[in-house]
C-alpha cells in the first residue's frame, strides 16, 4: 500500500471541496478512487454518486436498528457484550493477569468501559490508563480528552508511550492508543469464560 503526504492529502481535499469530481481528483493526483473517496467522504457534495452512496450507507446502517431497540442491556447482556468485546480487543490470561483493552478508536474505548462499568461491581480506584501517542500529539490535549471521555482521574493515567509515525498515516481525529487496565486477574478469567462458553452454544 503506498502512503501519500500529508499535503498530498491536504490539496486534493482542497480540491474536492472546490467541487471537484473523484474521477477527476484520481485523474489529477495520479492516486486511485478508493483512496481518494476515503480521504474525502466526509465533505458534502450535491452530485448524484455522492447521493446515491451516502443514500445506500443510511438504509442499510439502520435496517436492523429494531433489533437493536428491543434489546434491554442489563448486568447481564452487558457482561455478554464485554466478553465479546474483550475476546477481539483484549489480553488474555496467562499471557496477562489483569483486564487490559487496547484501541485507538475512542468510541469502542468509551463503550468498553460503559460496559463494563454497568456489568461488574468494579473499584473505580483500581482503573489505570495507558496512552501511546505521536510525537505530534499535544500530551496534555490528549491525557484532556481521554480523561474527560472515560471519567477516570488524571492521577490514575500512566506516563504515555511516545513514538514517531513509522507512516504517512491520515487519520482525522486521532488521538492515539488507549489502553485501560483493571488489575484483578479473577475478573480477566470471569470474562474469559464468558465468551468460552458461548463458543459452546454456537
Amino acid at each position: 500500500m503506498k502512503f501519500h503526504d500529508n499535503k498530498v492529502f491536504s490539496r486534493v481535499r482542497n480540491r474536492r471541496s472546490e467541487g471537484i469530481s473523484i474521477t477527476d481528483l484520481s485523474k489529477e493526483f495520479k492516486i486511485s478512487e478508493s483512496s481518494i473517496s476515503r480521504w474525502v467522504r466526509d465533505i458534502e457534495s450535491d452530485s448524484k454518486p455522492f447521493l446515491a452512496a451516502r443514500l445506500f450507507e443510511s438504509n442499510a446502517k439502520t435496517k436492523f436498528h429494531s433489533l437493536v431497540n428491543k434489546i434491554k442491556i442489563n448486568n447481564n447482556m452487558a457482561k455478554i457484550l464485554i466478553a465479546t468485546l474483550y475476546w477481539c480487543e483484549g489480553s488474555k490470561y496467562p499471557a496477562s493477569n489483569f483486564v487490559a483493552f487496547s484501541n485507538s478508536d475512542s468510541t469502542l474505548v468509551k463503550v468498553f468501559l460503559e460496559l463494563f462499568r454497568k456489568g461488574f461491581n468494579i473499584d473505580e480506584n483500581k482503573l489505570r490508563v495507558h496512552l501511546q501517542l505521536h510525537n505530534t500529539h499535544n500530551k496534555k490535549d490528549a491525557t484532556n480528552f481521554w480523561h474527560n471521555l472515560l471519567k477516570i482521574n488524571k492521577n490514575q493515567f500512566y506516563k504515555p508511550t511516545i513514538t514517531s509515525p513509522g507512516r504517512k498515516m491520515k487519520r482525522k481525529n486521532y488521538m492515539g492508543t488507549c489502553t485501560v487496565k483493571y488489575f484483578d486477574v479473577k475478573l480477566l478469567l470471569n470474562i474469559m469464560g464468558i465468551y468460552e462458553k458461548l463458543v459452546l452454544k454456537l
